[in-house]
């Protein structure tokens, strides 16, 4: 089984990274091989301005085109897929991701694939396992997520950031001073150690299992 990963960001690939890891120790007996190519964001759909303009590196700027390049240089390549995965941000989830899927379809992408909506972001699925978080920060300030909402359309790596960040998110932000290059490493950090901690089955987060499963069902049937 080959998977082909395209992410959003740094922070996406490093917990795709820890969950392969568990993947390959789950399935000891299934040949699992991985690329992942992480984007600077999220882009747009709909492109606007010059050729030039849009060529910014962010993930829906040129998905449709790379996922079909990529589709012909893996013909040849057993059980292989491509997995994209992005947030949704304040989309509708079901509105969003039939877009995706019809735009998939006009722009003849052919190879199996599939599009893993993080709920609102990525770092819902972290927050969807407590144990892993109380693991990985053991000074975690649990009182952060009282009012967090799994999956919802809130603030969701603000609410981490006041959970396992020194100071909290007030301090990321001083540190930060209006740049994401901070906040950025914060979020690599929280998907590799509480990534590395994560169980692959036992997840609040819905977005996350579907993401999962999406996985392990290829592999079985692989």
């Amino acid at each position: 089984m080959y998977f082909q990963f395209l992410t959003e960001d740094k922070s996406a690939e490093a917990l795709v990274e820890q969950i392969m890891k568990k993947l390959k120790e789950a399935y000891p007996k299934r040949e699992l091989f991985y690329n992942i190519k992480s984007f600077h964001g999220i882009g747009h759909l709909k492109r606007q301005g010059s050729v030039q303009q849009q060529k910014t590196g962010k993930l829906l700027n040129d998905l449709f085109p790379i996922m079909r390049g990529m589709g012909k240089a893996l013909l040849q390549v057993d059980h292989a897929a491509i997995i994209v995965i992005l947030d949704n941000d304040k989309n509708d989830k079901t509105t969003f991701r039939n877009e995706l899927i019809q735009m998939a379809s006009s722009n003849m992408v052919l190879i199996d694939h599939e599009f893993c909506i993080a709920v609102k972001e990525m770092e819902a699925w972290l927050l969807g396992d407590v144990k892993a978080i109380e693991t990985a920060y053991p000074n975690v300030r649990k009182s952060a997520w009282k009012e967090y909402e799994q999956d919802g359309i809130c603030d969701t790596w603000e609410v981490l950031a006041n959970a396992v960040y020194p100071g909290g998110l007030a301090a990321l932000k001083r540190k930060a001073a209006g740049a994401y290059t901070q906040i950025g490493i914060a979020k690599c950090e929280w998907a590799s150690l509480i990534g590395a901690q994560m169980s692959l089955t036992e997840n609040a987060s819905p977005s996350y299992q579907f993401f999962v499963k999406s996985l392990t069902k290829r592999i079985e049937t692989a």
